[in-house]
């Protein structure tokens, strides 16, 4: 009876936990739900051709394609299936896996206790609630939750919990024996789960190092020379993930879609990344204040650099008191930490050399050890949940507020500016935040910014081309895209722009090797092969201009655009039947476009049809009340109709 009395209360207290950690997390993250998106979101979702069917998704892109990140990509394209491209789906998504990472690592913990002797497990009944909380609440974990394309972390990091869970249930030890297809179901699941954190982020590839320091602290001194064949097992899966790695994308240390990974010097990165580790990622955990999205860290140029030998020291320093200390926990947390930064933050160089939701993961061994002595505090207990509650609302009110500047690309880049005033790319960004906004002059200014500090700054030049097109200065638009080019831009965008001026400036045939570089770089883009096949019809290269805008309807069937221009060019050879079944076409698509009304009037009233003609001149005239010359025509096709 009494059994069933502490398993009953020991479930209600699950379940209360886990409610806590629902209604906090909904309310802490409520008002991220309508953030926009944000810089990579832009080809990762809003221009990802791969994602906009669900239904092709296998044939584009293959879930056994972990090394294009094929579960977030499915992730992506399931949201666009659902809601297309708004924001809220997106951002909901993100929040209940934050929850669900929150909710695993309150279980993962429960069974950590166990690492430690059985006398200092009591004090540490509430670690499990305080840890999860602190991640829950942790405001350097905005980015990965707000940042839409930062999905990968944490689904990256729920693959990675999940999957440890169930190998310490299979694992654990003085546990009954199960039968061999239990053992074998709970491995296979374990497999599928591991496969799809492989498939989201490579950083699971630190999982059988974590799981064998795992083992080794959960297994007595005397009893860990029996640990070899478990080792070697768990080991194995790392081996053949490289393995695989090295048959598939032809190295085992470089990322092959970044470029920079190939070209960054292996020593200067690590060393790099002993500074970030130190002075960024371990004081922003300790002090969540000033989080930036873009920090201004440089890349070494040589390795003589006094602020590396110092973090290293720091490091060391950290390392020689956590391993002198008793509590194996708070190894097991260091350990943590260090080995699952190992993907992003030692010799694999990556684009950025530091970034908020790189922590993550690694955050999660240094939150077990800040709950750890918030517990710790033995003989003032009252003053540790004293602490503990104040702790938590601090990093509340720390959340919301960064949360804030996710509310729009302006906020996000202007607090970045703030906070990185001397790097380029953030003023850039900032710019194309303000352009967006249709905010050209202070662009132009952040754009000036970007250049005085970087005069090679690709991007820089080729925003003030842009910003050029919209004024109409079509001849500086041009100039402003040569030298991107000639400075080594390969955006698709910037080719298109620059054909799209020299069409405006009726030199069409120099427009089109732009379209042509622009289709060669993004083929699935259907405005890139309409204004190509405008260029063959401003030419009067007829044939080419219908096979351009046929290929632009492939792409985008509702290109209507594409429609009008083939019915025009039907027209000018005269085959009105087919001009006028292509203005139809239109008209199923946006039935309120003057011009086509107006071009279908034509037609009839060519063939002298006055009575179909009606009704096509009455909704010019109620589109365009000042169009005078639709007044006249729709008087006299009355007057023809009534003879």
């Amino acid at each position: 009876m009494n059994y069933q009395i502490e398993n009953s209360n020991f479930l209600t207290a699950q379940i209360k936990a886990i409610c806590l950690i629902c209604a906090f997390g909904l309310i802490g993250f409520y008002g991220t739900l309508h953030s926009p998106f944000h810089y990579d979101d832009a080809h990762a979702i809003v221009e990802n051709p791969h994602i906009k069917d669900l239904s092709t998704f296998q044939e584009k892109v293959g879930i056994q394609n972990i090394f294009n990140r094929s579960v977030l990509l499915l992730s992506f394209a399931i949201n666009q299936h659902f809601g297309e491209l708004e924001v809220f789906g997106y951002h909901l998504v993100n929040i209940l896996i934050h929850i669900l990472t929150s909710i695993l690592w309150f279980f993962l913990v429960k069974e950590f206790l166990y690492i430690e002797p059985t006398e200092k497990r009591v004090f540490k009944k509430n670690l499990p609630l305080v840890c999860s909380f602190i991640h829950l609440l942790n405001p350097l974990n905005i980015q990965a939750i707000t940042y839409i394309s930062s999905r990968s972390s944490l689904l990256a990091t729920f693959f990675y919990l999940f999957a440890f869970y169930i190998l310490i249930q299979v694992l654990k030890p003085n546990k009954k024996v199960d039968s061999s297809l239990k053992n074998f179901i709970f491995i296979f699941i374990f497999l599928i789960i591991l496969f799809l954190g492989f498939a989201t982020k490579e950083i699971v590839a630190s999982f059988p190092l974590m799981a064998v320091v795992y083992l080794w602290f959960l297994t007595a001194e005397e009893d860990r020379k029996n640990l070899i064949p478990k080792i070697a097992s768990i080991l194995s899966i790392l081996v053949g993930f490289l393995a695989y790695r090295y048959l598939q994308q032809g190295n085992l240390f470089s990322v092959r879609a970044d470029p920079v990974s190939g070209e960054t010097h292996r020593l200067l990165y690590f060393l790099n990344q002993i500074q970030v580790i130190a002075g960024y990622y371990l004081l922003k955990l300790l002090a969540p204040f000033s989080l930036n999205f873009e920090p201004d860290i440089d890349l070494y140029t040589t390795w003589f650099h006094w602020d590396w030998f110092f973090s290293l020291i720091i490091l060391l320093s950290i390392g020689a008191a956590i391993f002198k200390q008793n509590s194996i926990l708070i190894k097991f947390g260091a350990l943590w930490f260090c080995i699952a930064l190992l993907p992003t933050s030692s010799f694999i160089p990556l684009k950025q050399l530091a970034t908020e939701h790189r922590t993550y993961l690694p955050g999660l061994g240094f939150n077990l050890i800040l709950g750890w002595i918030f517990l710790n505090i033995k003989n003032y207990r009252f003053i540790s949940q004293v602490l503990f509650i104040a702790f938590i609302l601090i990093i509340s009110l720390l959340t919301l507020n960064r949360s804030l500047d996710y509310r729009s690309e302006i906020s996000l880049w202007e607090d970045t500016a703030k906070k990185s005033p001397f790097k380029a790319l953030v003023q850039n960004n900032l710019a194309t935040a303000y352009m967006g906004a249709g905010k050209l002059e202070k662009a132009k200014t952040a754009l000036e910014s970007a250049l005085s500090i970087e005069p090679a700054q690709i991007d820089s030049h080729i925003n003030l081309g842009h910003i050029a097109s919209r004024e109409r200065n079509w001849n500086m638009a041009i100039e402003k895209f040569n030298l991107g080019i000639a400075l080594g831009t390969q955006k698709s965008d910037t080719f298109y722009f620059s054909g799209l001026a020299r069409n405006n400036l009726g030199k069409y045939q120099e427009a089109i090797p732009f379209f042509e570089k622009a289709i060669s770089i993004k083929p699935f883009k259907a405005d890139y092969y309409f204004d190509l096949g405008n260029s063959y019809k401003n030419l009067k290269q007829f044939d080419d201009a219908l096979l351009y805008f046929r290929k632009a309807l492939t792409i985008d069937s509702d290109h209507y655009k594409a429609h009008n221009n083939i019915g025009t060019i039907f027209w000018h050879m005269g085959e009105f039947d087919k001009a006028k079944s292509e203005f139809e076409k239109v008209l199923h698509i946006n039935p309120n476009i003057p011009a086509i009304h107006n071009n279908l009037a034509a037609i009839y009233l060519k063939r002298k049809e006055f009575k179909k003609a009606l009704p096509h001149l009455k909704t010019v005239v109620k589109l365009q009340p000042e169009n005078m010359d639709a007044k006249k025509l729709l008087k006299f096709s009355l007057d023809q109709v009534k003879q």
